[in-house]
């Protein structure tokens, strides 16, 4: 046999065959493999590309926005201020307002004090009976009638003063004119039964509840006596709030408590002046 006719024959071919074959296929393999591995690099490439513009515009956006939330804040912080600058300036006028109505309010005091020299009800009886008292005591209440009175505009201030000093203030004011009304009848001689000063005495126990034992004692000639202190404490109240102190809930709890006896008195006082 001739070397041609080994290389023909059938088990050569078979080899060469599957030699051929296995070269083909790890050609093809790493052909293959080579092909994946470009369509992979090119596409993570893309994919990082993507990831860095993605990346660059939410910086982007995220800088925008922060911008945004500056400008924002900083107009809210702005428009913040400048609200609260006019509230102080407000607060500020209200106090003022709240103290020049208690000094309007000081001819009464001298009401008061008359009141705090009588027994108002003997005088009362001795009026009903006789003129020359009534004359008396309207002689004494000349320029104390409430036409009289400088025109008070402490109600503007209520809205921006704390609750315990709008409180004070009407306690105070509700007293003095508790002692106007008792002046006018003392001027007209009108019947004792018209005057309630049940409200009145809860009044001032309630606006200084130290002075309890004391108004249960002399009555409502003490009531004259309660003004100084009322007039200290809504001072004293006042110069807090200028310190920007806020009130606490005890002293929130007592301005409703007066609150309610001041409209008890005022009801009472004005049906009491409706009938004389």
């Amino acid at each position: 046999m001739t070397l041609i006719d080994w290389l023909l024959s059938t088990g050569f071919t078979t080899t060469l065959l599957g030699l051929a074959a296995f070269l083909a296929r790890n050609l093809i393999l790493a052909r293959l493999k080579a092909s994946v591995e470009h369509e992979f690099n090119a596409k993570l490439e893309a994919l990082r590309t993507d990831l860095r513009k993605s990346e660059e515009s939410f910086k982007a956006d995220l800088r925008a926005k922060e911008t945004q939330i500056e400008v924002l804040r900083s107009g809210a912080l702005s428009g913040l201020a400048s609200r609260q600058a006019a509230l102080d300036k407000r607060r500020l006028e209200a106090i003022e307002q709240l103290w020049v109505g208690v000094e309007k309010l000081q001819p009464l005091k001298f009401a008061s004090s008359m009141m705090a020299s009588f027994d108002f009800t003997k005088s009362l009886q001795m009026a009903s009976q006789d003129q020359k008292v009534r004359d008396f005591f309207s002689t004494l209440g000349k320029g104390f009638g409430p036409d009289k009175l400088e025109k008070l505009d402490a109600h503007k201030a209520r809205p921006f003063v704390s609750e315990i000093a709008w409180a004070l203030f009407a306690a105070y004011q509700a007293i003095l004119y508790h002692a106007l009304v008792q002046l006018q009848m003392l001027q007209v001689g009108a019947d004792l039964k018209i005057l309630n000063v049940e409200h009145v005495t809860k009044l001032a126990k309630a606006a200084l509840p130290s002075y309890a034992d004391y108004i249960d004692k002399v009555g409502s000639a003490g009531y004259y006596y309660m003004l100084e202190p009322l007039e200290a404490e809504l001072l004293k109240e006042l110069q807090r709030m200028m310190r920007g102190e806020e009130s606490d809930k005890s002293s929130v709890e007592l301005a409703v408590r007066i609150m309610k006896e001041v409209a008890s008195v005022n009801l009472a006082s004005s049906a009491t002046s409706t009938t004389f």
